[in-house]
């Protein structure tokens, strides 16, 4: 789902896994960072600012992870682009939809259990729970 749809980049809620309440991926069609101009470095900054503003105020979020990992566009053969993932991290319990959200591994990197079926960070929300959260922070993000 399209949270935002800016001049250079595109910001997509991972209604598919959420994880991390708030999680997003940011995207711009370039192969590569060094290819980003000005232009381009500015609306990812109001981008990024505005998320975690956004989060702050909804879920009071800590902190935030901002991830720029293209590995995988080389190992599947798909043609690499630019992306972030945007990852915001809780210290605190969050109460969402009656349910109580712990960030397991606050403060440790978060890919770090996440191939462990054991130590995994659980995505606790449902299909219609995700869609409230993308409603919630479409509502609130201002970046137009």
């Amino acid at each position: 789902m399209t949270l935002y749809q800016g001049k250079y980049w595109e910001v997509v809620f991972t209604d598919w896994c959420q994880e991390f309440p708030g999680e997003c991926i940011i995207s711009n069609d370039k192969e590569s960072l060094s290819n980003l101009n000005e232009d381009e470095w500015i609306e990812l900054g109001l981008i990024e600012k505005e998320l975690e503003r956004v989060c702050k105020k909804l879920f009071n979020a800590t902190m935030f992870n901002f991830a720029c990992l293209m590995n995988n566009a080389y190992r599947d053969n798909e043609k690499p682009h630019v992306h972030f993932h945007f990852i915001p991290r809780y210290k605190d319990s969050l109460k969402l939809f009656n349910k109580t959200y712990q960030d397991r591994h606050f403060g440790y990197n978060m890919w770090k259990w996440s191939l462990s079926k054991f130590k995994a960070q659980k995505d606790i929300f449902t299909k219609e729970e995700k869609k409230a959260i993308f409603e919630m922070m479409q509502k609130e993000f201002k970046i137009k």
